[in-house]
């Protein structure tokens, strides 16, 4: 009886080129397995996004609008304005700002028809296009429209309150 032959992988490969082989074969399951691990990243997701489904998929965000109080002379807006808001679930003056103007403009009754929210990924775009066909740079921007022309932006965090910015804003158009 003849003895078995050991089974090598590849008999005639150089142990140099079986391990530059292997290495190439372990980046490829690293960036295959890095970029099913990103896909799931909450973070990162991006496109329009309603209030629930932002207070649902980002407590945060539903915690700083609980606790956030409206000014009481806090101007009423036009029932003709819509407000287009960008930002980003990862940007830390989006967890800010967003919630407040949330709470400012559910306090002075502008309907949630009127209110429009995209959220952006890291590279500030949305898979709508929504972000650069409105030029926008920065996070959280808010863009104010009456009949469907833009009236104004607030970009990031505004030098007085949002609620004095939304009123300089309005008084302007």
């Amino acid at each position: 009886m003849k003895p078995l032959m050991p089974i090598t992988f590849c008999p005639k490969l150089a142990p140099k080129a079986f391990l530059a082989g292997a290495f190439q074969f372990f980046m490829l399951v690293a960036l295959c397995c890095s970029g099913a691990l990103l896909a799931g990243d909450r973070s990162q997701t991006s496109g329009v996004i309603s209030k629930q489904g932002l207070f649902l998929e980002h407590p945060n965000f539903e915690e700083n609008f609980d606790r956030y109080e409206v000014l009481e002379d806090t101007v009423k807006i036009p029932a003709d304005v819509n407000v287009l808001i960008f930002f980003g679930t990862w940007c830390h003056d989006s967890q800010r700002e967003v919630p407040r103007m949330l709470k400012i403009l559910e306090a002075v009754g502008l309907p949630a028809d009127h209110i429009e929210m995209v959220t952006l990924d890291y590279s500030k775009a949305d898979p709508g296009g929504l972000a650069v066909a409105n030029g926008v740079e920065f996070t959280p921007t808010f863009i104010f429209y009456r009949q469907q022309k833009e009236i104004g932006r607030i970009v990031e965090k505004p030098a007085t309150s949002l609620e004095e910015a939304i009123s300089e804003l309005l008084v302007q158009r």
